[in-house]
């Protein structure tokens, strides 16, 4: 009896004192059957050793998800923590419809450990707005027999060569029967990459990809990296650009599939084709302008705050999730689900562990080795509220990759135009 006496006493001390109190915060992301499962996992990795904090999770299709976010951001009724896109994450992120993170313990610190195109996607007026999560890259894939058929030797997995090295290829590379092309040397996904001839001649798009002020892409720079994009069609180191996803030589992601072409540009999420049609490939860097001025464009994932959520509790209990999922620590865990880390302190242990292999025996060490050379260079481009400036890229590029437009005519009317379109955003 007095054991039992003890043991409740014991019980209600430890209630009192917090040690079994839990506090309750919801968290919500775009998944499919299978994300959802592997998000669930990494969340109960976290409850484990987070006792006092329950989790309670919101899985969404794509559409649905965004639909969702934005009908309770603006209800003020939205998740505590909020996963965001950078493809997607502009129209939120610039609005002030999330809360400040700079004055929660160890955010300013946590932020300083990502990569720096993460740290520039994610910050707007000088404020931490959203925590990078999870990083997605592409990379050089190349069908290795058409390259021993041409006499060439395989890329350095970790070191890019030049843009003009990479283009002398072409004439082994791109192969005519009569007056048609039956092989090209390459199919990127050419809107994304033109961040990276711009920046990797040393030219720059906007002051700022978040909150910009002017455009700065009409510069000597600039337009050296867009005349060599352009020259990649014109000398037919590219196929003629239809603005299509899916063409005759399938799409970036498959392109080596077709064999038609030698190399594609795709991340981990590409290689089941080439496996169904066992092709020996390799891996390798995106080419460079000048080595000094290496970008590629990269997909980032953020955790946000809700900018209803609670103070206190909730507020902190959130927070402690964000900065394990964002942290070394919690970085591992969310690497399981396919993404690479976005904090630096992880990227060595990842790249170690390799955890890749796990959902794709084809994902080596050896072939994902180019995946984390390209990390620390990524930019992911601007985030406006509205896809006013990407529609005026989108149409800019297409009639310069047409040969309807020069490079300094295409960086003209980017500048023109976009100032006019920040303005109206910004006023």
């Amino acid at each position: 009896m007095k054991r039992t006496i003890l043991l409740v006493l014991l019980t209600l001390a430890l209630v009192a004192s917090g040690v079994f109190a839990q506090t309750t915060i919801t968290y919500t992301r775009w998944a499919g059957t299978q994300e959802a499962i592997d998000f669930g996992k990494m969340v109960d990795t976290f409850t484990a050793s987070h006792p006092n904090i329950k989790v309670t999770t919101d899985f969404l299709p794509w559409d649905a998800y965004w639909q969702k976010v934005q009908t309770t951001v603006l209800a003020g009724n939205a998740a505590d923590v909020i996963s965001m896109a950078s493809g997607m994450q502009g129209a939120f992120i610039t609005r002030g419809v999330f809360r400040v993170m700079d004055d929660l313990p160890g955010a300013k610190a946590l932020y300083a450990e990502m990569a720096k195109g993460g740290r520039d996607a994610d910050m707007v007026a000088g404020k931490i707005r959203a925590m990078p999560v999870g990083a997605g890259v592409r990379t050089m894939i190349y069908n290795k027999a058409l390259l021993d058929k041409a006499g060439l030797t395989y890329p350095d997995p970790s070191t890019p060569m030049t843009w003009d090295k990479f283009a002398a290829m072409a004439g082994k590379l791109s192969i005519k029967t009569g007056d048609a092309y039956v092989q090209y040397q390459a199919y990127f996904h050419v809107m994304e990459m033109y961040e990276a001839f711009v920046l990797g001649y040393g030219g720059q798009i906007l002051d700022s990809w978040t909150k910009p002020t002017k455009v700065l892409i009409n510069s000597a720079k600039a337009i050296q990296g867009l005349t060599v994009m352009q020259n990649m069609f014109k000398n037919s180191v590219f196929p003629p650009y239809t603005g299509e996803w899916q063409t005759q030589y399938g799409t970036p992601d498959d392109a080596v599939a077709t064999g038609k072409i030698v190399f594609e540009q795709t991340g981990p999420w590409g290689f089941g084709p080439l496996v169904d049609k066992k092709i020996d490939i390799g891996t390798a860097p995106l080419p460079v302008g000048i080595v000094a001025n290496r970008a590629t464009h990269g997909y980032l994932n953020s955790l946000a705050l809700a900018r209803n959520i609670k103070a206190g509790a909730v507020t902190n209990a959130a927070w402690e999730f964000v900065k394990w999922a964002c942290g070394a620590e919690g970085q591992l865990e969310f690497t399981k689900t396919g993404d690479l880390p976005a904090n630096t302190k992880a990227m060595a242990q990842a790249q170690a562990s390799n955890p890749y292999s796990s959902s794709n025996a084809i994902l080596t060490k050896e072939i994902m080795k180019p995946f984390f050379s390209e990390l620390p260079f990524v930019v992911y481009g601007p985030m406006l509220p509205t896809s006013e400036f990407g529609g005026l890229v989108q149409t800019a590029l297409t009639d310069m990759f047409q040969m309807r437009a020069t490079p300094q005519q295409t960086a003209a009317k980017i500048e023109k135009d976009g100032n006019s379109i920040i303005a109206s955003l910004f006023e």
